[in-house]
């Protein structure tokens, strides 16, 4: 759910290409002789739904502001907690089963990647375990990538997973944050990596009122209200995206559907609806792929003309006349009997 990087865009569709898409089944018009200028918070995320408990997790493709979506695969597992690699150009995820049923020893990591193909890649243990055990992170609901540690919240427990391929640690838990206060941490089921400051921003929805964003600290575990800042009230919002400029969030069910609204970072407005589907038991999101700048366009500068050679330098003097014209011969030479015919392209 971090990271702004137009090669996803045109993954599993990455922006560029997800438009065309979009424009291909329908959902985009073609762009006009003028089209506007993007919106300076725009971007696209792979968002997970579940739209009933058990039920295989279906991926799509949403690009906001404007709210348009494509379904892109259902995945077979029940995913959950994604996170997006800029440097991997991978996106994992919190696996805890498939249609099958649950896994026995838990939790799974799976990657998503730029073909959109999901691989299971075996259940995430704990640094230093010679043997597998239960994982920790079984259950868990909010995901977000920051370099090579990926940020797992579990209960009230925050867990770094450690995702350098090259590590000895590879897909293990090394790191456990207690969360505090509990009665904010818990409610908080996503969450975005901001590279700015480090924190992790989410929504609470354990308040009576309108659902506050929050920020947790990975290196203290503190989580704090950030004032100004709020969602309608709508239950769990289970997916959470920074954009340049705003905060996207899912409501799982706000009456009979899910709604994701787009929240000023600024404070300058309230959260305005982008888009809305049916309710959702579980969703997620990860990564905010931005376009890339359209190459500059052509010089419209002509090339300067070859100028003509100059003309031959006309003789000085002409050619001085023979003194006498040749003697004819007395007699005309024989034709010959029978012409030689043209050749055919003559005309």
């Amino acid at each position: 759910m971090t990271g702004t990087r137009a090669r996803w865009a045109a993954m599993l569709g990455v922006a560029a290409a997800v438009s065309a898409l979009l424009a291909a089944t329908g959902w985009l018009a073609p762009p006009s002789a003028n089209p506007p200028a993007k919106a300076p918070d725009g971007c696209t995320i792979l968002q997970a739904e579940n739209e009933r408990e058990g039920a295989p997790t279906t991926l799509r493709l949403l690009a906001l502001p404007a709210g348009t979506t494509r379904r892109l695969t259902e995945a077979g597992y029940w995913i959950n907690a994604m996170g997006y690699s800029a440097a991997q150009d991978v996106v994992y995820g919190v696996a805890d089963g498939t249609r099958a049923g649950r896994y026995g020893h838990g939790a799974h990591a799976v990657r998503i990647d730029a073909a959109g193909v999901v691989t299971d890649l075996g259940v995430i243990g704990r640094a230093g375990a010679r043997r597998p055990v239960w994982s920790l992170v079984t259950g868990a609901t909010a995901g977000a990538i920051d370099g090579d540690r990926w940020y797992v919240r579990q209960g009230s427990d925050l867990y770094t997973v450690d995702i350098d391929p090259a590590g000895a640690d590879y897909l293990r838990v090394v790191h456990r944050t207690p969360l505090r206060p509990v009665s904010l941490a818990v409610d908080v089921d996503d969450f975005a990596v901001d590279p700015a400051d480090g924190l992790l921003y989410g929504v609470s929805a354990a308040t009576h009122g309108d659902s506050p964003v929050v920020t947790l600290d990975p290196a203290t575990g503190v989580v704090a209200v950030v004032p100004g800042l709020a969602f309608p009230r709508g239950g769990a919002y289970g997916a959470v995206v920074l954009a340049p400029g705003a905060i996207y969030a899912t409501a799982n069910e706000d009456g009979q559907r899910s709604v994701t609204y787009r929240l000023p970072r600024d404070g300058s407005g309230q959260a305005v609806e982008v888009a809305s589907g049916p309710p959702l038991v579980s969703s997620d999101a990860a990564g905010c792929y931005t376009e890339a700048a359209p190459p500059p366009p052509p010089s419209s500068t002509s090339p300067s003309p070859t100028p003509s050679p100059n003309p031959p330098t006309p003789s000085p003097n002409p050619p001085t006349p023979s003194p006498n014209p040749p003697t004819p011969s007395p007699n005309p030479p024989t034709p010959s009997p029978t012409p030689a015919p043209e050749p055919a392209w003559v005309t």
